[in-house]
């Protein structure tokens, strides 16, 4: 997703402007937008039935983290995947 890029190709990929235009099933989203920008894209994975929210480092919106456990969301907030999976040893 890249709201600016949409239209364009990355590696083949069409970039779409919003989660609502995938055809696919989306299980995690991962934000790494702007605290402020946030928020939208949360409501966004609410909306298509994401199963969790993942906002990168720096990235907090405590109130759109809320409205994802609210609508039954898993949320990782200010934590970098990278990180995370080899302080996990995955």
């Amino acid at each position: 997703m890249n709201p600016q890029a949409a239209g364009a190709e990355i590696h083949g990929e069409r970039c779409r402007a919003s989660l609502a235009e995938l055809d696919e099933r989306v299980d995690v989203v991962d934000i790494f937008r702007r605290s402020d920008a946030a928020g939208a894209h949360v409501d966004e994975a609410i909306e298509i039935g994401a199963r969790a929210v993942w906002m990168q480092l720096d990235v907090i919106d405590e109130a759109a983290a809320e409205r994802a456990r609210a609508a039954g969301l898993e949320v990782v907030m200010d934590r970098c995947p990278a990180i995370e999976v080899r302080r996990l040893g995955v």
